[in-house]
């Protein structure tokens, strides 16, 4: 995963620059966690205490983060919300309209050990 930490020093504000295909992943972050350091520390050990075998699920505020034989997997809430209810008359016509949710940008997988990479880089980046 590649991936580059951004600090703009004139509205002194962080950000995460990763790949199209993980770019929620900072979207996460920073909505979950923010940008202050201490505040990564209670997920990265519970990540860390993961073996090959556990399955875990985190539910932040909008996403949820699963990870299962050491596959993470980050998704929006919105993508449960459908896939759980009964289609409404409207949903169905919205649905013959050729009218989807577009689910791009909305969910991504990647290595646990990636992550966890990424996430004791970027707090060490805050902390500094």
């Amino acid at each position: 995963m590649e991936y580059d930490f951004i600090y703009d020093r004139n509205t002194l504000q962080f950000s995460i620059k990763l790949a199209a295909e993980h770019e929620v992943l900072g979207r996460f972050l920073l909505d979950e966690f923010g940008q202050q350091a201490e505040a990564y520390q209670a997920i990265i050990q519970q990540l860390s205490e993961q073996n090959a075998h556990q399955h875990m699920q985190f539910q932040g505020k909008e996403f949820l983060l699963e990870v299962e034989e050491g596959e993470v997997t980050l998704s929006h809430n919105t993508l449960f919300y459908s896939a759980e209810h009964p289609t409404t008359e409207q949903q169905q016509k919205l649905e013959d309209d050729d009218l989807h949710l577009d689910e791009q940008g909305m969910t991504m997988q990647c290595g646990l050990e990636d992550l966890l990479k990424l996430l004791r880089e970027w707090q060490q980046f805050l902390a500094d």
